[in-house]
């Protein structure tokens, strides 16, 4: 009975010994530095790469882990320095950086042929006072009215790991549906109300869990549309893991939401459920290989709040947001090769070819597909997502769509 209990002694005073030892060799972050900041809080710097902090471990994946939650933020230029001197078990570390420039403004002004104007400026901060918050404010007046928008996010609400989101549109809206042929089916102007409040949550590194209600409210003006008046609640699940490299970023994304709306007075209860997956890969260089697939079904749905489809990934071959639709699907394959980097950003080139289908209640189902190409201008210093300009030819209709603006879905994320 001795041997048995002396071998058992023996086993755990090797193991023990194992784990003090490792303990021991273990090498501890003594301190963190940023240098180059300069709009940024410190605090949020460090909010932005936990759980690395002092004190914690350093590993050989440490350097790399903090370059990319820092690039994460999107409010920093990409070109980040991380720096590391070991002084036996202890770890200095150095991070070199520069903010980016986050207030953008947009100025807007439009005249149609009946001489009806439209003219406001949207305001975008995306690090308020440092904080890494991100507000959105947007005024709009013309000849048939005024409309205002706001909306703001914070990826760190309160300090806690929730991620926070909120919006409020009032005011005129204008709105045109049309056939992939550019035939116009109706236009309507109406005096909307459209309030929204999000919150996610992590629950493992990839994986969040999302929530969120919203009120919408919409009297349409000399139109033989229905008003629109209802409330509703949705949840959603998203899986992200994400690579941020220069220009672009590798991973893959999906992501599925529900949404359940009560009506009031006269409105339907209705239904709607999307469902998306985003995959970039780099096959060789910094080449980034790019497939997204989006689909979305509603049920009973007021035509205010019909899917718009056109103008971005999957959808490029149609008119930019004049497509309304209760059911749709997409797929959309793209390269993206460099064509000039330099210290100001990358100038890069992509072909693509899509093609989907969309249904609604004027418009039987039909199908949509064509090739296309364009740029894309990635500014290191701006927050903003990339430059895009696009052409895109619908084989279906031989009509051929050009479309231009800022963070058209360049990235897979």
């Amino acid at each position: 009975m001795k041997k048995p209990l002396i071998v058992t002694f023996f086993i755990i005073f090797i193991f023990l010994s194992a784990a003090l030892t490792a303990a021991a060799e273990e090498t501890v972050i003594r301190s963190i530095q940023f240098t180059g900041l300069k709009r940024t809080r410190e605090s949020t710097a460090f909010q932005i790469i936990r759980p690395v902090d002092r004190g914690t471990p350093f590993t050989p994946e440490t350097e790399e882990f903090l370059i990319q939650k820092l690039r994460e933020a999107e409010i920093f230029n990409p070109e980040i320095t991380v720096n590391t001197e070991i002084d036996g078990n202890l770890a200095d570390i150095e991070i070199i950086l520069k903010d980016r420039w986050t207030l953008i403004p947009v100025p807007v002004f439009s005249i149609d042929q009946n001489g009806e104007w439209r003219a406001g400026v949207l305001a975008i901060e995306s690090n308020i006072l440092g904080f890494n918050k991100t507000l959105g404010l947007g005024f709009f007046f013309g000849s048939e009215g005024w409309s205002f928008l706001n909306f703001y996010a914070d990826d760190a609400f309160l300090g806690s790991q929730f991620e926070l989101t909120s919006s409020i549109n009032l005011g005129l809206n204008e709105t045109t549906d049309q056939q992939a042929d550019e035939t116009v089916l109706r236009s309507w102007k109406s005096d909307e109300i459209r309030l929204g409040l999000g919150l996610a949550y992590p629950l493992t590194e990839e994986l969040s869990l999302s929530g969120g209600w919203g009120y919408d409210r919409s009297i349409a003006r000399k139109s033989t549309i229905p008003d629109l008046n209802s409330t509703g609640v949705s949840t959603g699940l998203k899986w992200e893991k994400i690579y941020y490299d220069i220009p672009y970023e590798y991973g893959l994304m999906a992501r599925a939401d529900y949404g359940w709306n009560l009506g009031i007075s006269d409105t339907e209860n209705y239904q709607k459920l999307t469902s998306s997956v985003k995959w970039g890969i780099r096959p060789f260089g910094r080449q980034l290989l790019q497939l997204r697939a989006e689909a979305g079904m509603m049920e009973k749905a007021p035509v205010q709040n019909q899917f718009r489809l056109g103008g971005k990934p999957g959808t490029l071959t149609l008119p930019g947001g004049k497509i309304g639709a209760d059911e749709y699907a997409s797929a959309f394959l793209a390269w993206n090769t460099p064509l000039w980097t330099f210290s100001a950003g990358t100038i890069s080139a992509r072909a693509f070819y899509e093609g989907g289908y969309f249904a609604s209640n004027l418009i039987e189902r039909e199908l949509y597909h064509g090739p296309g190409g364009g740029l894309e201008f990635f500014i290191n210093d701006l927050a903003i997502p990339a430059i895009q300009m696009t052409i895109a030819w619908n084989l279906e209709t031989g009509i051929w769509q050009f479309t231009a603006g800022v963070g058209m879905g360049g990235n897979p994320d």
